[in-house]
């Protein structure tokens, strides 16, 4: 038992003083770029023992898209050892950003000549209002998401998963769309679930309640390279409460009653119709 203790004993200290771990970190930041086609910078390194990294102010910025820059408070992945004497990686994965916190795990192994990846993650407590890519307006609310994913390489879109999404407390002003002002948008709570399969994401389901009255919806998007050139094909139903069209003047186009809103077409400029007529 002596001879066991010294032997752990040796090998930690090796890993503390001897262990490459610039290296590793600096190996590592290179495999993500190339997996995430983005160029990352890192405030602050870590590393976390037995084998894992601690980074802090990591800025991803999309190849050729400095507006669409992601910015992370921290991330943590924690390497399982086992798993690497197999050539698998397995890690746990957390991360901070826009107001909130994920965890979950992170996977990656061979097949044949491929890499066969997964990722599972929950996420909760981020302020909408902090998120990149939204549209021009005034935007409140906490998210929280749950992820689920396998796919091979880097084409995410061609695999197979599971996600779901909750925003509580979604307040909206200042938006235009179809040359209408959209404002006072405002529901208690707005919820999805999509799936993903084959290039394919379908929306299963969408449903919303709150002080303009209830929404539900569905579709799906065929995704494509670039991302703008994916098609969308939604389908909103709303019943609208007693003051919802005078805060929303696109409603008044379906006159009294429920309202269908339709989306379709290219996702750079798509085409919308409400109750059949169309507004853009």
């Amino acid at each position: 038992m002596g001879y066991a203790l010294y032997a752990l004993l040796a090998f930690a200290v090796f890993l503390v003083w001897f262990f490459p771990v610039e290296g590793l970190q600096t190996k590592l930041l290179a495999e993500v770029e190339r997996r995430v086609q983005a160029t990352v910078t890192v405030q602050n390194r870590d590393w976390l023992f037995p084998l894992g990294v601690a980074w802090q102010g990591v800025r991803i910025v999309p190849v050729g898209h400095p507006d669409r820059a992601v910015v992370l408070d921290a991330i943590r992945v924690d390497l399982a050892v086992l798993p690497l004497l197999r050539r698998r990686i397995e890690a746990d994965l957390t991360w901070e950003a826009y107001g909130g916190k994920a965890r979950g795990s992170w996977s990656l192994r061979r097949e044949g000549d491929d890499t066969r990846l997964s990722l599972d993650q929950f996420g909760q407590g981020f302020e909408v209002g902090q998120l990149p890519g939204l549209p021009e307006g005034s935007w409140q609310g906490v998210l929280q998401v749950d992820l689920n994913g396998r796919w091979l390489n880097e084409a995410w879109w061609l695999g197979e998963g599971t996600g779901s999404v909750e925003v509580s407390r979604l307040k909206v002003d200042g938006l235009t769309v179809g040359g209408f002002p959209v404002n006072g948008i405002e529901f208690d709570s707005v919820t999805g679930h999509v799936s993903l399969n084959g290039g394919t994401i379908t929306l299963q389901r969408l449903a919303a309640h709150g002080p303009l009255g209830k929404v539900s919806g569905d579709g799906t998007v065929l995704v494509r390279a670039p991302w703008t050139e994916s098609v969308i094909n939604l389908t909103l139903r709303l019943e609208p409460t007693a003051d919802a069209k005078a805060r929303v003047p696109m409603l008044a186009l379906s006159g009294g009653g429920a309202v269908t809103v339709r989306v379709s077409g290219r996702l750079a400029r798509p085409g919308v119709s409400v109750n059949g007529a169309p507004v853009v």
